[in-house]
């Protein structure tokens, strides 16, 4: 049993070791961090890697700002699966910000942690098109010149200028210093130092480049420095920013800028602010200044940032700039340590040691999330440090340090592994109970690292030592330690709490839980026990037994507790607070008991130490000095023996050291000395007493300080240094405390008395002592005493001496002379400075000698205090002016001063006149500043005078001041020609004037309104206005035409007028200048205000004064609203309603029109009646019993009727009914009556039955009166006769629920021994819907039974197909057709006697098509008028109205039946549309009539004229959009095209320019070019092109002479002379047509007389759309056949495809078909017509097969079948026509289905179908062939008038001819977009139909398989000439396709 731990131990230990060295993990790092910035142009793309490496392998992922992982973008963003990020090129309309312009971060992840990449900005710039420009800069002589690149702000910061070019040769790159004269800075600005004259005529362009796409600019325009001559001082002017900011990397050079201009020339000297005080810098061989004020400073530290103040002074005053450094390193990072292994529950720290600047921020993060500081995690930012305590597992993993600032990022990673780990239980045992005996084990599992060990107690104390207690333990393959306890044969003493603890070296952890064991309480034997006096002591009684009730704890007998520290717990726990060693040592007695008082007790001794205590020790501060002796002494208050001493000095253990002088001193058992025999400032510290015993230890802290008297640590010496320089005397002491450092100034030349003098301003005392002067002078010369004191002792003090020489100077720095051109000039420069002294002259970099120049002259002499020096110069020419430097040296330095010689003269001319601004009332120039004459230009004088007229001898002029050089000219007229020319003045005089230059003033809108405004009214919607123009002066140039606006006003707003509420129509300008407009579509009857305006090219000018006009009367365009309806009586009803809405009116209402008639079932009957009443409601009276009504209401004025109101209907009450209508009374057997009658004519209600009265007569008197009532579908009753020689006599009434009404006439029967043949049912008139079934009875009586024989008009009747007689002797016709309409008889015979009855049938059919003319036409509506036709017995309940405008779609609009007009409104403007219109009744809709074609008024836009369109100038074209014409159609926009001269692509310039915007300006144009401008401008007419030819003007402004271009002939072939290939072309020209007029003779000849023989055949008269037919295809025929030769019968696919259009007959759209048909054959017309596209086709369908058959079926004799178009019936009663869109959703039809039925045509002549009746019939072959072809490219629908139909049928045999091609319009491939109420709408493509033989088709449509009118065979050529010659003589009846419902 002890051998398995041992085992499990080794193999736990082999396990580890395996898994420990078989492993080397890693976490992850970056082997390549991405970058921090990415920035790419668009155009080239970029790439980001990240690559990793760690063990195990990390994953790379990438992920966004807010942690979400990045996805790919298709062609915008790719991931790899190395890694990398990739941006493909793009686009520049595919930029999205959220992929090109956003935050990327790269992650890695193991098992091991995670950890992110620095921030990645990728930035994708779009490529745009950008130019540079240098402006020219005004300077004044000397001075220096700042040239900037001026680069647009989107690309400022991708753009660098790489180099300055002068006069286009010489180049000037950044950070070089030619001669000290040109400096360019790292910003690219030009610096040119000391400006003379000459340097005004250099030119300076710069070069950039784009660092993403590598595009060079270069300025397009170079720029110029003009220098100027001050007028007097002037003081300096900064030249560049004031304040500034440069940012530069560590070790680069930067240069500071200040420039600045005045007179005198400036001089500059640089400070720098450092701690709060301005401090001059010094200048060395890092520091150097340049030309002017320009601070270089190499190879940057980091203690050169900071705020750098340069100040510029003369004479005049003075200018300072601030200038900011910022260096900036590049950011790295370390952690240290880089991988750490620590145990759980101590302390983990990383420091991370960061290198660049500046450092903004410092996080950290652990596995990439940032780290919060708490109570466990500190985070110390100097240094920066992470400290981690009480490490748990959790915290583990990778962590990183993160440093960024404002420009750069970057970050470390640090690895944290768990070492020793504290003990982690896994499984403990549990409290349990049991009884004695059994064996009981514990267990408890724990994990650790080191693996932990276990102990066992009970009751807090060993387990007893006894062999019935075994303890084991032994540690698995996990590293888990598993430990137990057994204990044999257990008993109740062994009951008690047990207690398992895990310990390692890291910590411990325990468990604890009660055994309890049965039987008499029992307390085992306990330890001494020893408490620590001041802390708790617990104590826990080991009590064992179950169950126990009470254990208690004694002392002397003294129950616990007895005093407020004690206190008892129920399980046996003794607890004392803050135990005392006297009160609280001694013996305890604890006792246990049961229920059953038994009990046991145990004693305990308890023992208390005392630990130390310390008496508190005075502090040790300012009361020793260098030398003293220490001595700190540690003395105990109280605690146990032994007591232990330590000393430590800020936190180190001190101990007996003679260097350090420290000695420690045991002087008892209870105290210790620590005695420093001699105290420096070394000893300075806080010193720390700690005594120690068994019970604990105290420490006590003790501060010691040790004053020091002042020392020099810098002493002060004697210093020389040159007047004008800075200055430092150097005095720094030290001691405790730290001595105050004071300067003091002797008085006199001996010291002795001294003097403050901080107070003086170039004075200043630095913190550490140091003394500094400025720009030290000879009054700073003295002795100087400096003072160091801190209290302790004397202080430290020391004179010394400053010498201050002199150097040679100058006081004044420069000067200027300015002397006229010719005269004498002194130049004379005074030095200040100890002697001896030299002064010399220079100018040009050159000496002046005496051997020089002879008209130079020097001259000098000494002064006291220096000397003087004078230049002269004999008659000063131009070139004299310049800079003369006059040095002057001494032993102790040298200076410089600047004279500026200005040989001044009178100005030349102003140059480079150029026109700026062009207005109508003001011209704006500018021009070139001229030489000036080196004295400045005071005044500019521009004189102009117009352009016809000679120059006065004063002109008109413009004084301009010296410092502008552009101007504008005022108060000028429009469109006026002026000359002008420019002067330029100076104190001297004036100067010759400029060239004259030639400029012309805009047009200006005119300032006159038109005059003579009248308005009549035209019609109720038009009003037509003329007037008069303004007066000529007030054009302001030509007039273009005029807006007339207009609006509504109402009475009170006729003085009151909006004007913004105008609507405008423009007209354009009538020959006397004057204008008219028609106003169309306007409100009826409605008041408008008017006002017209005149404009030019530059827009509109005043608006007259309003006038006003009223549209006539009109007829009502809306109902009466709300027609309500009540009933009154059974004969009267009462009706009442509104006025119309008042937009609506169109005048006064002069009253309204009731009309109602009854409705029927199928009909309304002709009963309409009238009235005519001014009130708003009406009693009609005299009306039907029990009858529906239909009452419409419409309003009048004087104009006419308006529009009708919706039908109301409303039903009369009921009443009691008429008699029956008649009765008769025949025999039916010997002993039988049969009685029939009629119902009542009008029923005044629902019957609810029939009376039968029947009277017997006997002898004359009446024997009684019999009376039944029956149902009320009984129309026949049958009696027996009683009697045999009785009369009986009969009649009937019929009910209602009102009652009983009239009798019918009574009629006798008389008796009779034979019955002879009669009829019972009575004939009448039969009125049916078609298409439904009638029955006509005859039922006949008699003995024998007579036969019933039916006739028609009165012939015999044939029986058969729809007509049907039963065995009763009924006739039934199904589905009736206008054919049955006839007369109808049945008689029967008998020997005994003979009837009959007739019927007249009457069918109700459609009504047949109206005729639809236009009868005006307007730019947005037709006026549309009809015929009826005829109403096919049922009156027409309304119109529908189908119309399309070319290329648009079908629309329907639904019309009143009463009304034969209407006006179609919003139609576009100048548009053609087609129109046909269809009427419906109750049974059904007709048949469209013709398709019409009209045109809206208007035209597309007129183009102007290009002067009235263009303005240009050298880089802009100005176009005046609102000089064209709309051709009565507003424009709808335009599209700008340009293109430079006429050969390359166009460029779209805007594709959807608004008629508003009245201009558009091309800008960026190319000055001096010939360009080609295209403006297409659109309207609802269709589109006008404008092409335009313009050159822009030079940039002088005058129009470029542009020599035309050279031809050099030899360059080109022969061929492509014209000479040669004109000849050529006319002769093959002349060839073909001599040789397609002979085939054209040939076969025109064939064909007329062909077509005469077919004309010939015809058997009835053609119609006259047939006879235009016939015209149209002649002329076509001639047209297009004159130049083809015959065409072959057998065609290719590839032949038909390009020519097939010419084989199309135009059948436009609804071709009517003649076929012939056997005679006799009878037939029906079945189904609803179909009304024409966007109408339903109701109760239709249509089987079409259109594939197209094999090209060897097209052969001519061998189609195997016809083409068949069948359409079929749909089973279902007669519809209403207002439920068509609902029914239309239940048909079968496809969308292919509605195309092809759009296009047919069926004419409502007859209703017939194709042989309906004879299925079957041979003779059915004859039925003409049908093909069908998609309308082709080239056939356009414009070229084809409404009134063409097909061919006659005549034209069988006949070769088809090519269709006409199209001339209108639409003159490409016409697609006709069909909608249908129903939902459906057809394809794009057309379907039409042609008659014809010829394989002129590519479809072909088969027939369905139950098709069976026609028996298809195969006819060869032979049989196919022959059958169709013979019966083309027959004659032919007018049949159409037919749609079976």
């Amino acid at each position: 049993m002890s051998s398995a731990p041992v085992v499990w131990c080794w193999t736990a230990l082999f396990f580890s070791l395996v898994w420990s060295g078989g492993l080397d993990l890693q976490g992850p790092l970056f082997l390549h961090e991405p970058p921090h910035r990415v920035e790419f142009s668009n155009s080239a793309g970029a790439k980001v890697d990240c690559t990793a490496h760690g063990s195990p392998s990390p994953e790379v992922e990438w992920v966004l700002a807010d942690g979400s992982p990045v996805h790919q973008v298709p062609e915008l963003r790719l991931l790899f699966p190395n890694g990398s990020l990739v941006f493909p090129p793009f686009p520049n309309e595919r930029y999205r910000h959220d992929v090109h312009a956003t935050l990327y971060r790269c992650k890695l992840k193991s098992a091991l942690g995670t950890v992110i990449s620095r921030e990645v900005h990728v930035k994708a710039v779009v490529k745009q098109k950008y130019d540079v420009q240098v402006h020219d800069e005004y300077v004044i002589a000397g001075n220096t010149a700042v040239l900037k690149c001026k680069i647009p702000n989107y690309v400022t910061e991708y753009v660098m200028v790489t180099s300055w070019v002068q006069d286009e040769t010489v180049n000037i790159y950044p950070n070089t210093d030619i001669g000290g004269k040109y400096v360019v800075l790292s910003n690219g600005d030009l610096y040119v130092a000391n400006v003379g004259p000459g340097d005004g005529y250099k030119n300076y362009g710069c070069r950039t480049v784009n660092r993403l796409t590598g595009e060079v600019q270069t300025s397009m325009y170079p720029g110029r420095i003009i220098v100027t001559e001050p007028k007097g001082n002037v003081q300096p002017r900064i030249s560049v920013d004031k304040y500034n900011a440069r940012r530069v990397v560590l070790g680069e050079d930067v240069t500071l800028p200040c420039v600045a201009q005045g007179h005198p020339v400036p001089g500059y000297y640089w400070k720098r602010e450092l701690q709060g005080q301005s401090v001059p810098v010094a200048l060395g061989e890092r520091l150097t200044i340049l030309s002017a004020g320009l601070l270089r400073i190499s190879k940057v530290r980091l203690e050169d940032r900071g705020v750098y103040v340069c100040f510029a002074n003369n004479s005049a005053g003075e200018e300072s700039v601030r200038v900011t450094l910022e260096i900036t390193a590049p950011l790295s990072a370390h952690v240290q340590p880089q991988v750490q292994v620590v145990d759980v529950g101590k302390e983990a720290s990383f420091q991370c040691i960061v290198n660049g600047y500046p450092v903004s921020q410092v996080t950290w993060l652990h596995n990439g999330k940032p780290v919060a500081p708490d109570h466990r995690v500190e985070l110390m930012a100097e240094p920066p440090r992470l400290t981690i305590r009480q490490l748990a597992k959790e915290d583990r993993g990778m962590y990183q340090c993160m440093v960024s600032n404002n420009w750069d990022q970057a970050q470390a990673i640090a690895e944290l592994d768990m070492g020793d780990a504290g003990p982690e239980l896994l499984y403990w045992f549990s409290e349990q109970t049991l009884q004695p005996g059994p064996m009981v084990s514990l267990k408890c599992v724990a994990t650790g690292n080191p693996p932990p060990q276990f102990t066992w107690t009970l009751d807090g104390f060993p387990l007893p030592d006894h062999p019935r207690f075994l303890v084991g333990q032994y540690v698995t393959i996990q590293d888990d330690v598993i430990s137990h306890v057994n204990v044999t044969n257990i008993k109740a003493e062994d009951g008690g709490e047990y207690t398992c603890t895990a310990h390692n070296s890291v910590g411990k952890i325990s468990h604890s839980a009660r055994v309890n064991v049965y039987g008499l309480p029992y307390i085992r034997e306990m330890p001494k026990i020893t408490g620590v006096a001041g802390s708790s002591l617990i104590v826990k009684c080991p009590v064992a037994g179950y169950p126990i009730e009470t254990i208690t704890w004694e002392r002397d007998g003294q129950l616990l507790p007895v005093n407020r520290r004690q206190r008892v717990y129920a399980n046996g726990t003794l607890v004392v607070e803050q135990t005392q060693r006297n009160e609280d040592a001694g013996t305890y007695t604890c006792q246990a008991q049961n229920r059953q008082r038994n009990s046991d007790r145990r004693n305990v001794e308890v023992q208390v130490i005392v630990p130390p205590k310390i008496l508190p020790i005075n502090p040790m501060t300012g009361v020793l000095r260098e030398g003293m002796r220490a001595a700190i002494t540690c003395q105990i208050m109280e605690g146990d023996l032994p007591i232990t001493f330590r000393w430590e000095r800020n936190g180190r253990a001190v101990s007996n050291n003679l260097a350090l002088g420290t000695v420690i001193r045991r002087i008892d058992e209870f105290s210790s000395s620590l005695i420093i025999e001699q105290v420096t400032s070394a000893h300075t510290g806080n010193y720390t007493c700690i005594a120690s015993n068994v019970a604990g230890d105290e420490k006590h802290i003790v501060p010691l300080t040790v004053n020091v008297p002042p020392r020099w640590t810098v002493e002060p010496a004697d210093s020389s240094v040159a007047a004008g320089r800075e200055a430092t005397l150097h005095c720094q002491a030290d001691g405790y405390p730290k001595p105050a450092v004071t300067w003091k100034k002797a008085v006199g030349e001996q010291p002795g008395e001294y003097k403050d003098f901080l107070f003086e301003p170039n004075v200043q005392q630095f913190q550490n002592g140091s003394l500094n002067f400025l720009h030290i002078s000879k009054e700073n010369e003295g002795q100087y005493l400096c003072e160091a004191k801190n209290n302790i002792g004397a202080g430290v003090s020391k004179v010394i001496y400053l010498k201050v020489n002199a150097p040679a100077h100058f006081p004044q720095k420069s000067k200027q002379i300015q002397v006229v051109k010719g005269e004498q000039a002194h130049l004379q420069c005074s030095s200040l400075g100890d002697t001896p002294m030299e002064i010399q002259w220079k100018t040009g970099g050159q000496h002046i000698s005496k051997e020089g120049d002879q008209r130079y002259s020097v001259r000098g002499q000494h002064l006291a205090e220096g000397m003087v020096s004078e230049l002269s110069i004999e008659r000063t020419i131009r070139q004299d002016t310049g800079i003369f430097t006059c040095t002057a040296t001494n032993a102790y330095g040298s200076d410089e001063m600047n004279i500026q010689l200005i040989v001044q003269e009178i100005p030349e001319p102003p140059r480079n006149v150029r026109v700026m601004d062009q207005l109508s009332r003001s011209i704006g120039i500018s021009w070139t500043q001229p030489y000036a004459g080196n004295s400045p230009i005071t005044n500019y004088i521009v004189q102009y005078k117009p352009g016809s007229d000679a120059w006065p001898n004063q002109p008109a002029k413009v004084t301009v001041p010296g410092s502008q050089v552009t101007t504008t000219l005022q108060n000028l007229r429009p469109s006026q020609v002026y000359h002008l020319r420019i002067l330029a003045e100076n104190r001297l005089g004036l100067s010759d004037p400029s060239q004259i230059v030639q400029v012309s003033t805009l047009e200006e809108v005119p300032s006159g309104a038109p005059i003579d405004i009248r308005a009549e009214a035209k019609s109720s919607t038009e009003l037509v206005v003329t007037w008069e123009p303004p007066s000529r002066e007030t054009w302001n140039g030509n007039l273009l035409g005029y807006h007339v606006g207009y609006q509504e006003v109402s009475s009170e707003e006729t003085n009151n007028v909006a004007q913004s509420s105008y609507t405008f129509k423009s007209v354009e300008v009538r020959p006397h200048f004057g204008g008219e407009a028609v106003l169309q579509g306007l409100s009826k009857y409605t008041t408008y205000g008017i006002i017209v305006q005149a404009y030019n090219s530059r827009g509109s000018g005043p608006a007259s004064d309003p006038v006003t006009a009223r549209t006539l009367e009109d007829a009502p365009t809306l109902p009466p609203q709300n027609v309500q309806c009540s009933v009154l009586s059974a004969q009267s009803l009462h009706i009442s309603w509104e006025p119309p809405l008042p937009e609506g009116r169109n005048g006064i209402i002069q009253g309204y029109k009731v009309t109602y008639h009854s409705a029927g079932e199928w009909l309304d009957n002709d009963d309409q009646q009238t009235k005519i009443i001014s009130q708003l409601r009406t009693t009609i009276s005299g009306l039907r019993k029990y009858t529906n009504y239909s009452m419409t209401v419409l309003a009048f004025t004087s104009s006419g009727d308006g529009v009708r109101s919706e039908p109301t209907y409303c039903q009369t009450e009921e009443d009691v009914p008429s008699a029956p209508a008649e009765i008769k009374a025949v025999l039916s057997a010997p002993d039988k009556i049969l009685v029939s009658w009629l119902p009542p004519k009008f029923s005044n209600g629902p019957l609810v039955g029939y009376t039968f009265y029947m009277s017997q007569m006997e002898d004359g008197r009446e024997e009684g009166t019999h009376k039944r009532v029956l149902s009320p579908s009984t129309e026949m009753h049958e009696v027996e006769r009683v009697k045999e020689s009785s009369t009986l006599e009969f009649w009937v009434t019929a009910s209602t629920r009102i009652g009983e009404g009239e009798s019918t006439r009574v009629i006798s029967m008389s008796p009779s021994k034979t019955v002879p043949a009669r009829i019972a049912s009575f004939g009448r008139e039969v009125i049916s819907a078609w298409k439904q079934n009638v029955y006509l009875h005859c039922k006949r009586v008699g003995f024998p039974l007579p036969n019933a024989i039916w006739r028609l008009n009165e012939l015999p009747l044939e029986v058969g197909g729809r007509r049907t007689i039963f065995p009763n002797a009924t006739l039934v016709i199904k589905d009736i057709q206008s054919v049955d309409q006839a007369n109808y008889s049945c008689s029967v015979e008998n020997q005994y006697g003979r009837d009959e009855i007739g019927y007249s049938l009457k069918v109700l059919v459609p009504p047949e098509a109206p005729v639809l003319s236009v009868v005006d036409a307007f730019t947005d509506s037709l006026h549309l008028r009809w015929s009826d036709q005829g109403n096919g017995g049922s009156p027409i309940l309304g119109y529908v109205i189908n119309y399309k405008r070319d290329h648009g779609d079908w629309e329907e609009l639904q019309i009143s039946a009463r009304t034969d007009e209407h006006m179609l409104r919003n139609l576009w403007c100048g548009t053609r549309y087609l129109l046909y219109i269809t009427a419906f009744n109750r049974i059904g809709t007709g048949l469209p009539c013709d398709i019409v074609t009209a045109h809206t008024k208007g035209t597309v836009p007129v183009k102007p004229k290009q002067s009235q369109m263009l303005t240009m100038n050298a880089t802009v074209v100005t176009i005046w959009l609102d000089s064209w014409g709309d051709g009565g159609c507003g424009i709808l926009y335009f599209v700008i095209e340009f293109r430079p001269g006429r050969h390359s692509s166009w460029i779209m310039s805007s594709n959807h320019v608004k008629p508003t915007e009245r201009i558009y300006s091309i800008s960026d144009l190319w000055p001096a070019t010939e360009y080609q401008l295209k403006i297409t401008a659109h309207n609802n007419a269709g589109d006008t092109e404008a092409l335009y030819n313009f050159t822009t003007l030079t940039l002088m402004g005058a129009v470029p002479e542009l020599s035309p271009p050279v031809s050099h002939s030899g360059d080109h072939p022969f061929y492509t002379n014209a000479r040669v290939l004109v000849p050529i072309i006319l002769s093959v020209l002349v060839l073909v047509a001599l040789i397609a007029t002979l085939f054209w003779r040939k076969n025109f000849a064939e064909i007329r007389s062909e077509r005469e023989g077919q004309n010939r055949s015809m058997g009835e008269s053609p119609s006259m759309a047939q006879i235009q037919n016939k015209q149209n295809r002649d002329q076509q025929y001639l047209a297009v056949r004159a130049g083809r030769g015959p065409q072959p019968l057998t065609i290719d696919s590839d032949t038909y495809k390009a020519e097939s259009a010419d084989y199309i007959e135009d059948i436009c759209p609804y071709a009517t078909f003649q076929l012939s048909k056997p005679a006799y054959s009878e037939s029906s017309y079945s189904g609803n017509v179909y009304s024409g596209p966007y109408h339903s086709v109701r109760g239709s369908f249509v089987y079409h097969d259109v594939k197209p058959p094999p090209i060897d079926k097209f052969k001519l004799g061998h189609n195997k079948e016809p083409e068949y178009t069948k359409v079929r019936r749909k089973g279902g009663r007669l519809r209403d026509p207002h439920s068509e869109s609902q029914e239309s959703d239940n048909l079968g039809s496809t969308d292919s289905e509605v195309k092809k039925i759009l296009t047919l045509h069926l004419p409502i002549s007859e209703y017939d179908t194709l042989g309906s009746d004879s299925e079957g019939d041979g003779r059915a072959t004859s039925q003409e062939l049908m093909s069908f072809s998609h309308r082709m490219r080239g056939g356009a629908e414009g070229s084809t008038s409404s009134s063409e139909t097909s061919p006659p049928s005549g034209s069988i045999g006949r070769k088809p001819y090519p269709s006409r091609k199209g001339k209108g319009k639409g003159g490409g491939l016409n697609k006709r977009h069909v909608r249908s109420s129903s939902g459906y709408s057809s394809h794009n493509d057309e379907t039409t139909f042609s008659i014809s033989h010829a394989p002129s088709f590519n479809e072909r449509i088969h027939p369905p398989s139950r098709f069976s009118d026609l028996n298809p065979r195969e006819l060869s050529e032979g049989d196919f000439e022959k059958g169709h010659k013979g019966r083309g003589m027959s004659k032919l009846s007018r049949e159409a396709f037919q749609i079976n419902v």
